[in-house]
Parts: structure tokens; C-alpha cells; sequence
């Protein structure tokens, strides 16, 4: 039952990290725009006149970590769904390494940023990623992972 309830939490922690990457990807001036003129003190039409170029690599370098999050989160539905159901220890560690680096790292990133609602959208990918982790840890760290 922890196995099947820790995949299930991972599933969705990996299904909503794909959520906000197709929002991000589809909505990226609506959702950044207002960090960028939060934190930059100048509106994003006025960078994008002052500074082509720069402004080009930006919404590039975006583009890239959209990519990428929707690689991660592809592979996370795989992994709820297949090792991770069936309790394999290298799929637990998997979660919790890049877990911890994509959703930790995020979190840290919207802090500096000071962007309440990017943030709150991290948090909630990492308290999924924790419950994901705790439910099935020692079913599946002690080698007990009972496969129904």
C-alpha cells in the first residue's frame, strides 16, 4: 500500500511539474514579465527596445529550462509508474536527487526573486516530492516493497 500510494505522489508531483512546464511554455511573457519588471525595477518593453539581443538570450534561456522541465517531468511519470511502483532503491534515490535539485533549486531561485506565487507553485512540487519520498522510504529503503 506505500508503494502504491508513493507512486501515486509522484505521479502527480511529476504531472503538475508538467503542467506548469506547458504553462510556461505557453504563457512564459504573461507568467515572467511581471517577475522580470518586479525585480529588474524597468518594464520587460522597455528591455526588449534598450536591449534586443539580451533580451533575445533571455527568452532563449527560458525556452531551454521549459525544455528541460518538461524532460524531467516526462521521465518522473515514467519512473512513478514503473520502478518506483515496484519499490527499486535506485528510483527512490533518483527522485530524491533531482527532486531536490530541480524543485529546491526553484524554490531558492523565485525567493531571490521575491515572487510569492512562482514560489508557492516550487513549494508545492517539493512538499509532493517529501510526501512522495516519506510514504513508501522504508518499504522501499528496507527492502521490504510490497508489490501491490
Amino acid at each position: 500500500k506505500a508503494l502504491k500510494t508513493g507512486s501515486i505522489v509522484m505521479l502527480v508531483m511529476a504531472v503538475y511539474g508538467l503542467i506548469l512546464g506547458l504553462m510556461w511554455l505557453f504563457a512564459a511573457e504573461a507568467l515572467t514579465t511581471p517577475v522580470f519588471e518586479s525585480f529588474t525595477g524597468q518594464t520587460w518593453s522597455d528591455f526588449v527596445t534598450a536591449n534586443a539581443k539580451a533580451a533575445d538570450l533571455w527568452i532563449m534561456n527560458n525556452r531551454l529550462t521549459v525544455a528541460m522541465a518538461l524532460a524531467v517531468s516526462i521521465i518522473g511519470i515514467f519512473l512513478a509508474l514503473t520502478s518506483y511502483r515496484k519499490g527499486e532503491k535506485w528510483s527512490w534515490f533518483a527522485f530524491l536527487v533531482s527532486g531536490i535539485i530541480v524543485w529546491g533549486s526553484n524554490v531558492a531561485y523565485y525567493i531571490t526573486l521575491a515572487s510569492l506565487m512562482s514560489m508557492v507553485l516550487m513549494l508545492i512540487g517539493l512538499v509532493l516530492l517529501v510526501i512522495g519520498l516519506v510514504i513508501p522510504a522504508r518499504a522501499i529503503l528496507g527492502g521490504k516493497a510490497d508489490k501491490k
